[in-house]
């Protein structure tokens, strides 16, 4: 009885809460909340009232709707839970929404009656309380209506030449329809850092309330963050580890965000209306337009979190041509059974293309390797003769410094990487697949299957480290084993989204490694005697 919580109502994107020390559960002031709004013509009453206090016409002790504390006085902060409020009430009088603890639940238009309004305060897939899924659609609360496209917001796309609408994407990146064992582990663990998302509290509110926008523009710093995150985490080099070997920068709210040379990102709103993803599409091609000189491959990603959809323009010195696929699901459902979607799916392909600059931009995010790659290159191997010996055989082809740098461990593929071009190129074979605390992901492990209640948000892998195999849980801690936390640069406020990870090794490629070298002996040789 002595559970504490506020009732709030919001008007003008103003809050006015009422506390209430003890008996707050749903059955308790949720019930009260609700039968206050069933009153007849209780939406224009509530607007009318808090309109009058606003404009100074009445006096804010005048409220009286439901027995409790004086309502505090009006703020633009939006009240929040924490270990002294266990249930907030909110009356959103701008959008017609009964929220309950941040979350949109149901239209006050159509409100539930009491038995059923209890019955529906329930949980999603992710674990957040959410309106259960069996509540009927008349009662859930409803998408704000999407944003006027003007014609000037078309001109582009209607007066640019397009190749193609609403393509596949196999077509647009001329690719294999179905997914190669790399570009699925690239698949799955995208699938991943967006469950992550879902199973935080307060992400997965902001989540929530990103459906509620009606225009990017009215994007919070957070919602836009996470909107960002989402559409460019894949687009990054794919290392993860703790902030001193691996460090993403956070991204910067822009209009456009470049997450490659040749990929540009918006945040975007309902792109499943057909206006709104051509002036998405517009917006993108104008941006690479005005940033692209050179000809060459572009694309774009229109993203609004629960739809993406990628455009490609192909620029020549005299022309330009574009081509765009439909808007993909992105976000799988809250009450999802799998994490699976095309947006994600089509995301992390086009993240697996090859990215010329990669080699150059795992080096920016790895500090402390590169730190003490140059220290060791300043002071020399062993401080003798640096002359470059005399080779008189011909230099190994490029398929075997591969094969070689597959045994190597990742804090040894800069050092590596930075001896020649050759090289260089080598390691960026090998850094194409994600690399998760040191260890190179490399297979979905088939039977090796995640619990059930996790599986929408952490997967197992297959995994090499320095010749070693292992199995790695992203998302999870695995068995008894001490888990560590990924850094992801997602800010959400002031806390970072840190991932679980943890790894068990079962067994050495070679039993016998030569020492103070982690490439097997024999089986390079054998290797190389197969390339010579």
């Amino acid at each position: 009885m002595g559970t504490r919580g506020y009732y709030v109502l919001r008007y003008r994107n103003i809050y006015f809460a009422q506390y209430h020390n003890y008996d707050s559960y749903p059955d308790g002031l949720g019930v009260t909340v609700l039968q206050s709004m069933q009153i007849p013509n209780a939406i224009t009453t509530y607007r009318q009232m808090l309109g009058e206090i606003l404009d100074g016409l009445r006096s804010l002790s005048e409220i009286f709707i439901v027995r409790g504390d004086d309502f505090s006085p009006p703020s633009w902060q939006r009240p929040e839970n924490d270990i002294f409020i266990e249930w907030i009430y909110e009356i959103d009088l701008d959008r017609n929404i009964f929220h309950i603890n941040g979350m949109p639940f149901f239209s006050l238009e159509c409100l539930p009656d009491d038995d059923a309004f209890i019955q529906y305060i329930s949980k999603d897939h992710y674990g957040n309380l959410a309106c259960a899924s069996q509540c009927p659609p008349e009662h859930r609360y409803k998408r704000p209506a999407p944003p006027t496209v003007s014609n000037s917001d078309l001109a582009t796309y209607q007066s640019s030449m397009w190749t193609g609408s609403h393509v596949a994407l196999s077509d647009l990146l001329a690719i294999n329809d179905f997914l190669s064992p790399d570009e699925h582990i690239r698949v799955l663990l995208l699938e991943v850092m967006i469950g992550q998302c879902m199973v935080e509290r307060t992400i997965s509110k902001d989540i929530y309330n990103i459906e509620l926008v009606s225009d990017h523009n009215q994007f919070t710093d957070d919602q836009w963050s996470i909107a960002c995150f989402m559409a460019s985490i894949t687009f990054v080099p794919q290392i993860f580890d703790e902030i001193k070997n691996a460090f993403h920068p956070m991204l910067e709210r822009k209009e456009f965000t470049w997450v490659r040379e040749d990929i540009v990102v918006c945040i975007a709103t309902h792109l499943d209306e057909e206006r709104c993803l051509q002036a998405s599409v517009s917006r993108l091609i104008n941006a690479i337009m005005e940033q692209k000189d050179n000809p060459g491959e572009y694309f774009g990603v229109a993203f609004s979190v629960y739809h993406c959809a990628v455009v490609k323009v192909i620029k020549d010195a005299h022309t330009m041509k574009f081509s765009h696929t439909s808007a993909l699901q992105f976000l799988p459902s809250f009450y999802a059974h799998s994490p699976s979607t095309p947006g994600i799916t089509a995301l992390a392909r086009l993240g697996f293309r090859i990215d010329p600059a990669l080699f150059e931009r795992v080096v920016d995010i790895c500090h402390y390797v590169r730190y003490k790659t140059e220290k060791s290159l300043a002071r020399g191997v062993d401080g003798g003769n640096d002359e470059p010996p005399n080779i008189t055989r011909s230099p190994l082809p490029l398929e075997l410094w591969k094969e070689i740098a597959l045994y190597l461990d990742f804090s040894d593929l800069i050092p590596f990487g930075l001896v020649s071009k050759l090289f260089r190129e080598a390691a960026s074979m090998i850094l194409r697949y994600p690399h998760i605390c040191g260890y190179r992901l490399v297979a979905d492990p088939k039977g090796r299957t995640v619990d059930e209640p996790f599986s929408l948000s952490a997967a197992a892998f297959s995994a090499v480290r320095a010749g070693i195999l292992a199995t790695v849980v992203v998302g999870l801690q695995f068995e008894d084993k001490s888990p560590r936390k990924l850094v992801t640069p997602l800010d959400v406020g002031g806390e970072s989204l840190r991932v679980l990870f943890s790894a068990t090794s079962y067994f050495p490629l070679k039993s016998s490694l030569e020492k103070d070298n982690k490439i097997p002996y024999c089986h390079l040789m054998s290797s190389i005697r197969e390339h010579t």
